[in-house]
């Protein structure tokens, strides 16, 4: 009987190709399908790794119903690797109904660490971090969007979130007007040819970024609630 496939849960760069690890790439050249949240961007890598394989793109509209058939390949004996667009799979990314539907099943599902935007920018921050929280993405919408950050305000610990370049400007105000003036460390285009940090008060921080073209991803970090 032909043993069962592996479920690969690999972490791919954040922006420099280059931090991709060893192990990453001898899966990527092993497996018999590539998972990728985009297949542009897996292309991308794969092309930058002299890599060809097929691919076959997850996202929230389709996770569900791909994860049974993708399930099926690997219970036949292939090999899978799930990848994200950039940085850990399942961290504030699709990958989490695949890694579920296959664990359920009783597939072998392998970490192969490796680049992530949350770990990253704390190990910079210079905030004292040994406890915080990842929250991610803030609603778009402006009502509960407040109503988020009102409900954070009295976390002791730091907190961590991604922000898109149109809205980071008014998620520091609502912040600064709710918790008041703490330390922040936002990161743009992390480990990119044009990364920069911003470090200081919420109040300085967007006076800084009010000056700038706000262009790329951004990622940042607010100290606690200091009882």
């Amino acid at each position: 009987m032909e043993r069962e496939g592996i479920l690969y849960v690999v972490a791919t760069p954040i922006g420099n190709l280059g931090d991709i690890t060893l192990r990453a790439i001898e899966v990527l050249k092993e497996v018999d399908l590539v998972v990728a949240e985009s297949t542009s961007r897996a292309l991308k890598l794969l092309n930058h790794l002299g890599i060809r394989k097929p691919i076959t793109n997850i996202n929230s509209y389709n996770e569900e119903r791909r994860s049974e058939s993708v399930a099926r390949s690997i219970k036949g004996g292939k090999n899978v690797a799930l990848i994200t667009g950039a940085g850990t799979p399942c961290i504030s990314d699709p990958g989490t109904v695949l890694v579920r539907k296959c664990s359920g099943e009783g597939i072998r599902v392998y970490a192969l660490p490796g680049a992530s935007a949350v770990i990253s920018l704390v190990s910079i921050s210079g905030l004292f971090a040994d406890r915080f929280i990842f929250y991610g993405f803030l609603p778009q919408k402006k009502g509960k969007r407040r109503k988020i950050i009102e409900e954070l305000s009295s976390f002791p610990y730091p907190l961590v979130f991604y922000e898109s370049p149109r809205r980071i400007g008014d998620t520091l105000k609502e912040m600064l007007d709710v918790w008041g003036d703490r330390d922040v460390v936002v990161v743009k285009e992390m480990t990119k040819i044009f990364e920069k940090a911003y470090r200081g008060g919420l109040s300085e921080v967007i006076e800084t970024l009010s000056l700038e073209e706000k262009k790329g991803e951004f990622a940042f970090i607010v100290n606690g609630c200091e009882k």
